[in-house]
């Protein structure tokens, strides 16, 4: 496992102490677009559905609880988990009713006549809740409310692959077949390549996962041996994750004449926005399953359309707070040279409430703002995204060429093997790096000032980073080959 180190100090040991800086600052602004687009995700959800803010905030304390009950009162795992996951139901029951409304929200209203009231609130208090749990023990919030999340996440995934298997192919509705240039990416006509990795983000591929899983879960495995069936098994839950939610609110839920009649939709499932539709299919699917052992479709849609957020809510907060922790890590490491320069300083600039606080105000100022496109209006989700989903692919191509260079330079592996590693995440760095250039030629222009300024600087820093990257991936990979020619 190389001493459970960081990819990004495996880079440092490969390609020298200027890899590490450039993977670090490109490291850092990939989370600030992470955290953007994850808040205006739950913001929001949130605001659409103030119920799904209720049982999220009332998760918080009973992870809170959990963790006490494990580390300071010695209760043992499975005593907690019974008493927790009772309590957890018990909130779900009171949320089903109770909604925290803390402003108005009319969509269909430009944020000037008050429509994004709530929407705005909650970028806000987001912001303030992503500080403090960034800042707080692991063991205190984020790691006990992780380990609850996977019992909600299995739930939903293990209810979503049953409902696929019942209703079968013959309920299928959706199109096999739309177009290969859509109006996606801020209503702009978005081609399948190169820009399939701005849309898909993590659901084959991540940036993010490899930095959690190289400095994090490496340490935490029993045996090397474990690898292998932790990260390939995961990614195979993330790439069946990625698919159910393509399959259940596009191909069972299309045009359902329920969802017509209830002016859920007009046609079809495109009208709605990207976090909707994916709530309203799964409590659509779902409620048509359970509607053939005797369950009301309305009492089942209801249901299972708060399920949907709540799995996405509890999805999204994670990510929200594990991503503002590692950016703040990226920040104290970045600035660590400043400690031969001026300790007082340094101790400043790397505090950790000033390192957090650096990165959620300005990934608030990307999630904060509404966008006008066409007709309508959208949270800041539906541009930050491709802008995040890029960044992180592109971490991730990095990530595979690091992989790549450690295989062939460490492990001294020529040859077919090496080149499974090598071919892969040169492709995709070919790909992401034309998606991004697409992004920045395309999009760029249409959007919003703050966003041009924002989003577009890092988009294009990023870019200009991932070449000098490149370059030096290049450089110390002739260098092996030569110093094994050699030799």
């Amino acid at each position: 496992r190389y001493g459970g180190i960081s990819i990004v100090s495996v880079g440092e040991n490969l390609m020298g102490r200027k890899a590490r800086y450039l993977f670090l600052i490109y490291v850092l602004f990939t989370l600030i677009l992470v955290y953007a687009a994850f808040a205006s995700i739950a913001a929001s959800l949130f605001a659409r559905d103030p119920r799904v803010a209720t049982l999220s905030i009332l998760f918080m304390p009973l992870a809170l609880l959990l963790g006490i009950m494990m580390y300071r009162m010695g209760l043992g795992m499975g005593p907690s988990t019974v008493i927790t996951v009772v309590l957890v139901i018990a909130a779900f029951v009171y949320s089903y009713n109770h909604g925290v409304v803390i402003g108005t929200f009319d969509p269909s209203l430009p944020p000037g006549e008050g429509g994004w009231v709530a929407y705005h609130r909650w970028v806000i208090l987001l912001g303030l809740y992503s500080l403090l749990a960034a800042s707080l023990p692991v063991w205190y919030l984020l790691q006990p409310r992780d380990y609850l999340n996977a019992y909600i996440l299995w739930a939903g995934l293990g209810l979503a692959a049953i409902a696929t298997i019942l209703l079968g192919t013959q309920s299928l509705k959706g199109p096999a077949y739309t177009s290969f240039q859509p109006n996606i990416i801020a209503g702009q006509p978005t081609p399948f390549w190169p820009a399939i990795p701005l849309i898909i983000a993590c659901g084959s591929l991540s940036g993010f996962h490899s930095l959690v899983a190289s400095g994090t879960t490496s340490k935490q495995l029993a045996s090397e041996l474990d690898a292998l069936f932790v990260g390939y098994g995961a990614m195979l839950l993330e790439g069946a994750l990625a698919g159910l939610a393509v399959i259940i609110p596009i191909s069972f839920a299309w045009n359902a004449p329920e969802l017509i009649q209830k002016g859920v939709i007009e046609n079809n499932m495109l009208d709605l926005a990207a976090v909707p539709r994916y709530s309203v299919g799964y409590g659509y699917t779902l409620a048509k399953t359970f509607e053939m052992f005797g369950v009301g479709f309305d009492t089942g849609y209801s249901f299972f359309t708060l399920f949907a957020s709540l799995m996405l809510s509890m999805y999204v907060l994670t990510t929200l707070d594990t991503g503002t922790r590692l950016a703040r890590f990226a920040w104290q490491e970045l600035f660590d040279w400043l400690a031969n320069v001026d300790k007082n300083l340094y101790s400043i600039v790397t505090n950790k409430w000033v390192a957090s606080l650096a990165v959620v105000i300005i990934g608030s100022a990307l999630a904060y703002p509404v966008l006008e496109i066409g007709t309508g209006y959208m949270a800041a989700y539906n541009v930050v995204w491709p802008a995040f989903a890029g960044a992180n692919q592109m971490l991730a191509a990095i990530a595979l060429l690091t992989s790549a260079l450690w295989v062939y330079g460490v492990l001294n592996v020529r040859g077919g093997t090496g080149l499974l590693i090598l071919l892969p995440s040169l492709f995709l760095w070919v790909t992401v790096t034309a998606g991004l250039a697409w992004w920045l030629l395309v999009i760029l222009p249409v959007l919003p000032a703050i966003q041009q300024f924002g989003a577009g600087s890092m988009i294009l820093f990023t870019l200009l980073l991932s070449l000098l990257l490149f370059a030096l991936f290049v450089i110390n990979f002739n260098k092996l080959s030569r110093q094994a020619g050699a030799s």
